[in-house]
């Protein structure tokens, strides 16, 4: 499994974001390719896309040959979620980046969480955890979680 942060580790990365790193950490433990979009935090394992150029979930799938139905995005932003959905990779939200959860959802969200350490305390329960669990991408909000 793929997990891309398009928002987290990217232009809006914050070294306080709640989890982050042990979010990352916990993936990468599982055997999951953990992709950025931009610089991530220092210790984290991850391959960092370097120049995303226009479409940064593709190009981060690309620098892993990786299939969209093997994936999961990660996003904080109405922005990081449409470009999930234009890739056609499943999307998991956090409330980290400004928007809020219902505006998250109505761009394409399967799942809208407060931050990453919410996130990481419901994994095995979560789009990470079974990315296809929602059906295709793009079939409605899926009954998104709270965390």
């Amino acid at each position: 499994m793929t997990v891309i942060s398009a928002a987290l580790f990217g232009t809006d990365w914050r070294p306080a974001l709640p989890g982050g790193a042990e979010l990352l950490r916990e993936c990468a433990t599982r055997g999951w390719t953990v992709l950025l979009t931009g610089p991530g935090p220092a210790g984290a394992p991850a391959l960092t896309v370097a120049e995303p150029g226009g479409d940064p979930v593709r190009a981060a799938l690309d620098l892993v040959d990786g299939r969209a139905s093997h994936a999961v995005a990660v996003a904080g932003s109405v922005r990081e979620v449409r470009a999930a959905r234009r890739a056609g990779v499943p999307c998991v939200a956090l409330e980290t980046g400004g928007d809020a959860g219902p505006e998250l959802r109505a761009a394409g969200a399967a799942e809208v969480h407060r931050d990453a350490a919410a996130l990481l305390c419901v994994l095995d329960d979560s789009l990470l955890a079974r990315p296809r669990a929602f059906g295709p991408v793009g079939a409605g909000t899926g009954g998104p979680r709270n965390g």
